[in-house]
């Protein structure tokens, strides 16, 4: 679009002598001919006509800030039936359809990306995502880091062996095996913290689905990991049928449960998250959602 400035200049001075008496208190000194005169209005109008531009620029902006239509989640599959990639090659999973559903209760559209679960804090706190869903525990540790949601479901830590193993919680018996860890995972600071200590050989892997194989190959001789997922994930699948829960949950793996990570003071987000995730839970979608992937006797709610 062009624009003639002489005319706006022109027209600015016919409606009143306010752009002239401005121009005259500025330029005191400048020449009377009307050739300079004009040329003068021409600037003066092209800097009036920019300065309007600009606000309206901002002013228009302005909404796009305090209202992002699209939320950038994070995410880390391997963890069915929390997060996995479908037949479609595609990021599904009990996780993505619940943040979904937050995303459509808030009107907003969501976008997945799937990253190491080791990275995953990291690149939160590196802001390329808005917020985490990948059944993250919350703890005192990374509450240090991030903020978290209410909770959105409970989770507590096993181990799980092959049935005929004889492996126990004991000590004297975990020195002599091999356990594996999904790394960044609680779990694998609860082993490294408590086991390997004492002796115990703890082997990180990048993901469960890899944890696992390695599991079922003899490559090491247990996994400790969340029990809602294991159990779900591995144990009522035929893979897994050899295997079992070893003893009762680990002590001093506790966590207060799983729920959506915030950048660090981002309370405004969180806020809006917790609405969703209350609407969700309040009007049935939750509950709907959770029948997909779980039997009855799972308790989401437990810890």
């Amino acid at each position: 679009m062009q624009i003639d400035i002489s005319g706006t200049a022109r027209a600015m001075s016919a409606r009143n002598g306010t752009f002239l008496s401005v121009y005259d208190h500025h330029v005191p000194n400048r020449p009377q001919g009307p050739a300079d005169r004009e040329k003068k209005m021409k600037t003066l109008a092209k800097t009036f006509l920019a300065a309007c531009a600009l606000s309206a620029g901002v002013l228009s902006s302005a909404p796009a800030l305090m209202a992002q239509e699209t939320l950038r989640l994070g995410t880390s599959v391997g963890y069915p039936p929390f997060e996995y990639i479908d037949d479609k090659g595609e990021i599904a999973g009990f996780d993505i359809d619940v943040g979904n559903a937050i995303c459509a209760y808030l009107n907003k559209t969501c976008t997945w990306e799937n990253i190491d679960f080791a990275a995953i804090i990291p690149a939160l706190k590196a802001r390329k995502f808005d917020a985490v869903h990948a059944s993250i525990a919350i703890t005192d540790e990374r509450r240090k880091q991030v903020d978290f949601t209410d909770v959105v479901y409970g989770s507590d830590s096993r181990l799980i062996a092959r049935k005929d193993s004889g492996m126990t919680l004991d000590i004297d018996v975990l020195k002599t095996k091999r356990i594996g860890v999904e790394q960044g995972s609680t779990n694998d600071r609860h082993a490294k913290k408590f086991w390997a200590p004492q002796g115990v050989e703890i082997v990180a892997y990048a993901d469960q689905d890899l944890a696992l194989a390695d599991l079922i190959a003899g490559r090491i001789d247990a996994f400790s990991a969340t029990g809602l997922q294991v159990a779900v994930g591995f144990l009522a699948e035929e893979r897994g049928q050899d295997f079992d829960f070893v003893g009762g949950p680990l002590e001093g793996a506790e966590t207060d449960g799983a729920a959506i990570a915030v950048t660090k003071g981002n309370t405004a987000l969180v806020e809006e998250l917790n609405r969703g995730l209350a609407a969700i839970k309040a009007n049935g979608t939750f509950d709907q959602l959770a029948a997909k992937y779980f039997p009855p006797s799972v308790d989401l709610n437990a810890k």
